[in-house]
């Protein structure tokens, strides 16, 4: 049986119609690639917020359109996170995490300091009555003689030992509750990270050192696999164009500055140590707009 004109051009009609959905369907997936990152910016991480939304920026302004997938934070520690992405597997695309030689070699480093080196400034959460035993602290061989508290597999515990500054370990959860037993003398954290933990735990009856800073060289870099190194070349190229348009300093002025106000870093010693775990080289050192300077 024939069919009647009008419904062949129907047909016809209706098959162009989904072989054009089809089409945009294609190049929309194309257009636009999934980013899977961790959830930190609802799970507590005090600067997850802000990193987030420095990968928004860089994203932007990279030319190409990645869709972010946030994967709930996990208990996976790091150290397996870092090993599955150096694999090109896991829950994660991209991840940021402190710099190391170590790190460098297992996954890309995109070399540009999100954090502008905050990482590496460091206060103590300290009992009240270390108080005053902190401030006639004059030197590092003096600090020496105290005891500090770092996680396991932290990169600061390596950094604080080969200056030769004693470290007790724990996990992350039992470092405050292992304060408050003086099973060590303080708990040093970057500066974009203690005040958050200070108000989330009020029940502690930990103070923030008022006397010091630690500062080391390092960074808080993006990290991918090995084998996306075009992913790495958007998302450096989208920094630098965020750097140069001044948005990224914007974000951090908004961000990082009550920070470091509330460090009250003029008022503070300021120890210097050595970082063993990175080459100096590998640091953009000699880009001064990338890193914070008191």
């Amino acid at each position: 049986m024939t069919t009647p004109m009008k419904y062949q051009k129907l047909l016809i009609f209706v098959v162009l119609k989904l072989c054009l959905l089809q089409t945009v369907f294609a190049q929309s997936t194309q257009d636009s690639t999934r980013l899977r990152i961790l959830d930190l910016e609802n799970s507590g991480d005090p600067i997850g917020k802000y990193v987030t939304e420095v990968l928004r920026l860089a994203i932007k302004h990279s030319g190409v359109t990645y869709s972010l997938e946030k994967i709930p934070s996990v208990s996976t520690p790091q150290v397996r996170l870092i090993e599955d992405l150096s694999h090109n597997r896991g829950i994660l695309d991209l991840m940021w995490t402190m710099t190391s030689d170590e790190r460098e070699a297992q996954l890309l480093p995109i070399r540009i300091p999100i954090d502008k080196g905050l990482m590496g400034w460091r206060i103590a959460f300290i009992n009240p009555e270390m108080a005053e035993r902190m401030k006639a602290i004059k030197s590092l061989e003096e600090l020496g003689t105290l005891k500090a508290g770092q996680g396991y597999f932290w990169p600061d515990t390596q950094i604080l030992r080969h200056n030769k500054l004693p470290v007790v370990t724990g996990t992350a959860a039992a470092l405050p509750l292992m304060l408050s037993e003086r099973r060590f003398d303080y708990f040093p954290r970057s500066i974009i990270e203690i005040w958050n933990e200070q108000s989330k735990h009020p029940e502690l009856k930990r103070e923030v050192d008022t006397s010091m800073i630690l500062h080391y060289p390092t960074a808080l870099y993006f990290f991918v696999a090995p084998n996306q190194k075009q992913l790495a070349e958007n998302i450096r190229r989208g920094l630098e164009l965020s750097i140069t348009n001044g948005s990224f300093e914007q974000l951090f002025t908004q961000y990082c500055r009550p920070f470091i106000v509330k460090a009250d870093l003029k008022n503070r010693r300021i120890f210097e140590l050595e970082n063993p775990l990175i080459q100096q080289t590998s640091l953009p050192l000699q880009r001064a707009k990338f890193w914070f300077s008191p």
